[in-house]
């Protein structure tokens, strides 16, 4: 009671006698803080993770030729084929068509006229055979809802071809070699197919460097050869020139000017004031023309 009388009298009294212990608290705190921090750091801070991703350049594939379409491989189809087949008609076929190839898709009552039936023998344009399939796929049938499929690549009508005539169709007839052939020949069946080749980034690049500076060479030898020449042609190259190397750049991204006066003048009058050359160049007699052409033919052979 007489320390609660004396705290009454004198409240500031308790701050001393608690504070002692406030500064523990605080202390101990700090002390815990500390002994935490690297872990809290740890555990907000993610790992760096090394970039183990190896960044492979363009593999060497020399150029080559490749038949379009091996009709040899399609007349003959495959359960892979009939199962791409499938796809085809699933996804673009059924809803005019139906699931049963009887022309009761969705879509049918409201076509005029209708779908194709193809379980029906009668009634077909192009006919049930390979080659007047893919004729109707190929070309669409003018008149009726039936559209050009020639979106799909040949071999995934032939596919398609295959699927319905296995799946719809009774006893379908076989193609003559005749008909083959003249399917053949009629969309350019087995034309060959150049394959472009493909070089490795680094030799593209090497490659690219070199060409650059075989051109950049010979321009700047053609160009000292003008500086040092007196005749006409010369004068007029500096007289009609605003850049000189562009003008030279121009000439030399061209072959067909030195057989042709009319294609040299053309080429450069055709861009005036971006090809290096300026409007002087209208100022050129015939007589100079052929002065100018004569003389810049002979420094490009």
């Amino acid at each position: 009671m007489q320390l609660l009388n004396e705290i009454k009298k004198n409240p500031t009294k308790i701050f001393g006698l608690v504070y002692p212990y406030i500064l523990i608290i605080s202390i101990g705190i700090g002390v815990f803080y500390l002994y935490k921090i690297n872990y809290m750091e740890e555990a907000t801070i993610p790992l760096s993770v090394p970039d183990t991703n190896v960044v492979q350049d363009l593999p060497l594939i020399m150029p080559s030729e490749s038949i379009t379409t091996d009709i040899s491989s399609l007349t003959t189809p495959t359960p892979e084929m009939i199962s791409k087949g499938k796809a085809i008609f699933d996804a673009s076929c059924v809803a005019c068509h139906g699931i049963d190839g009887k022309g009761d898709g969705i879509a049918a009552p409201a076509l005029i006229p209708k779908p194709r039936n193809f379980t029906s023998k009668v009634g077909w344009v192009n006919g049930p055979k390979i080659s007047g399939i893919f004729k109707t796929l190929s070309e669409g049938i003018k008149g009726s809802a039936m559209v050009s499929f020639s979106n799909l690549s040949p071999s995934d009508r032939f596919a398609l071809a295959d699927y319905i005539r296995k799946s719809f169709v009774t006893d379908p007839p076989e193609d003559s070699p005749e008909e083959t052939a003249d399917l053949v020949k009629t969309y350019h069946l087995e034309q060959k197919q150049k394959l472009p080749g493909q070089i490795p980034i680094a030799d593209a690049m090497l490659l690219t460097e070199n060409d650059y500076g075989k051109v950049y060479s010979h321009i700047q030898s053609i160009l000292k050869n003008i500086s040092t020449d007196s005749p006409k042609g010369a004068e007029i190259f500096y007289n009609v020139t605003n850049d000189k190397m562009k003008a030279l750049v121009t000439l030399n991204n061209s072959t067909e000017w030195h057989k042709n006066q009319q294609v040299f003048i053309d080429i450069i009058i055709n861009n005036i004031n971006n090809d290096g050359f300026n409007d002087k160049v209208f100022d050129l007699s015939k007589n100079d023309w052929s002065t100018f052409y004569g003389y810049m033919n002979k420094l490009f052979y």
